[in-house]
């Protein structure tokens, strides 16, 4: 006759523990692939079903000379969209977009009008724009202050200094290397320049965000400054880089809106500060920062040049625009809180 013999409590426990560790897993597994259907699949199965859709607009859609020009249209925004989306990482928002665009296209064209090589002149712009995000940083890491209340002030003040140094010149004229790259004049095996540099941008993007350690300490940051800081790493360090890289994004954006409008004045970036925002909060960032995808915002401002592209062709006033970006932004986060409430 056997003898059934007795588990010890220790080995009981044990076995327990083992059994939760599993179970997390598996809810972890399953959680992950949730928000990654959240974050990007479902807003790129949107930009595919409006694209057909588009057809209810103009009978001219869809084409490819519409694809074509929603991706050249789709870089800047790309451009813009990835700055924002690594200073909303964090935990904060960039009010200064408009400016910094400004101060690129602004830079690019009076250097290269005054003698200087294009490529020096745009390195430069991009350069200036860089240190600016810096001093940006410098006052949200160290003066306390919210980050839209610094961006803000110090966007208004950047601006008010174009103004006076331009003194109210007339727009920039575009040299004609710029507006012959981002204009699409030129194309390489039959693809536009705007495009391939749409898809670098893209790539850059990403491993900046995913492959970087200024990328993963951006994620830590925007999740929890505390433990951030336990985990031995600088929180203002990385803010101060995370707005210089956010500006020089920001600045290379306003390189490429003078090249391809072969010309810019200072307003020329007044319009892509709610647009960046759409984007990033579309594609599933969160704006309390620590969670967001740039794939997600790449899908989120082809989305809304898609649908900016179908308002223009059916004649809606430009201005429906911002009203639909505000919509799109009210719903975005009003589905994240379902969301987080279902979770």
């Amino acid at each position: 006759m056997k003898v059934q013999q007795e588990i010890p409590a220790e080995k009981i426990a044990d076995i327990d523990r083992a059994k939760t560790r599993h179970e997390a897993s598996i809810s972890s597994r399953r959680w992950s692939i949730r928000d990654r259907i959240n974050q990007v699949t479902i807003v790129w199965l949107i930009v595919l079903v409006c694209i057909p859709l588009s057809r209810i607009v103009s009978p001219n859609f869809p084409s490819f000379t519409q694809i074509n020009s929603v991706l050249i249209l789709s870089l800047f925004l790309v451009a813009v969209g990835f700055g924002q989306g690594l200073v909303i990482l964090t935990g904060g928002i960039d009010l200064s977009v408009a400016s910094v665009i400004g101060l690129g296209a602004f830079v690019t064209g009076i250097l290269a009008n005054a003698g200087v090589p294009v490529l020096a002149a745009t390195a430069i712009a991009i350069g200036l724009s860089a240190l600016f995000g810096f001093i940006n940083g410098l006052f949200v890491a160290y003066a306390g202050f919210p980050p839209f209340i610094v961006t803000l002030a110090s966007g208004t003040i950047l601006a008010s200094i174009l103004l006076g140094v331009s003194k109210g010149a007339p727009a920039q004229r575009s040299p004609s290397v710029l507006a012959d790259i981002f204009s699409g004049r030129i194309a390489v095996m039959g693809v536009p320049t705007p495009i391939i540099v749409l898809v670098i941008v893209v790539l850059l993007g990403l491993l900046i965000q995913n492959r970087t350690r200024l990328g993963r300490q951006a994620y830590c940051v925007g999740n929890s400054v505390r433990a951030t800081q336990i985990a031995g790493l600088s929180v203002p360090a990385t803010l101060i880089a995370v707005y210089a890289v956010a500006a020089a994004f920001y600045g290379l954006t306003g390189v490429m809106l003078l090249g391809y409008s072969s010309g810019a004045d200072l307003n020329i970036g007044a319009s892509w500060l709610l647009p960046s925002i759409t984007a990033v909060v579309v594609g599933g960032s969160s704006i309390r920062g620590g969670a967001g995808s740039f794939l997600g915002t790449v899908g989120g401002a082809v989305l809304l040049t898609l649908l900016g592209i179908c308002i223009s062709a059916a004649g809606i006033p430009e201005g429906s625009k911002q009203v639909l970006y505000g919509v799109i932004i009210l719903l975005a986060l009003v589905g994240a809180r379902f969301s987080q409430r279902g979770r």
